[in-house]
C-alpha cells in the first residue's frame, strides 16, 4: 500500500468514526443489551442464535449504521475483554489469542472426524 492510498483509507476510516459517533451512547447500551441476553445463556450452543437473532434486529430497527456503530462497540468491548482476560491470566494477547484459534480448529477437527463414515 502506498502513502497516498493509505491516506485515503484513514481518511476513511476518521469520516466513518466521526459520522458514526453520535450512535456511540445506543450502540453501547444495545452492546450490554445483547451480552446480558447471551453470555447466561445455557447451552452454550444457543449463544451464536441468539446473536444472530439480536443483530439482525438491530438491523432491521436501527439501519445499516445502527448495525455497523453496534459492530463497532462490540469489537471495542471484545478487544477490552481480550486485554483483561491476558492480564488477569498472566499471558500476552497473542497468547489468548492462540489459545482460542487452537481450540477452534481442535472442534473443527473433532466435528469434521465425527462426521467420517467408518
Amino acid at each position: 500500500m502506498d502513502k497516498e492510498e493509505r491516506r485515503r483509507i484513514i481518511a476513511e476510516v476518521q469520516a466513518e468514526r466521526e459520522r458514526l459517533l453520535p450512535l456511540r451512547e445506543e450502540a453501547t447500551q444495545t452492546t450490554i443489551g445483547m451480552l446480558r441476553q447471551s453470555a447466561p445463556a445455557e447451552p452454550p450452543d444457543l449463544v451464536p442464535y441468539l446473536n444472530l437473532a439480536y443483530l439482525l434486529g438491530v438491523r432491521r430497527m436501527r439501519g445499516e449504521d445502527g448495525l455497523l456503530a453496534f459492530a463497532l462497540s462490540l469489537s471495542n468491548w471484545a478487544t477490552a475483554a481480550i486485554k483483561e482476560v491476558a492480564k488477569y491470566t498472566d499471558r500476552t494477547v497473542e497468547e489468548v489469542l492462540d489459545q482460542y484459534e487452537t481450540e477452534l480448529m481442535e472442534a473443527r477437527l473433532a466435528q469434521s472426524d465425527t462426521s467420517r463414515p467408518e
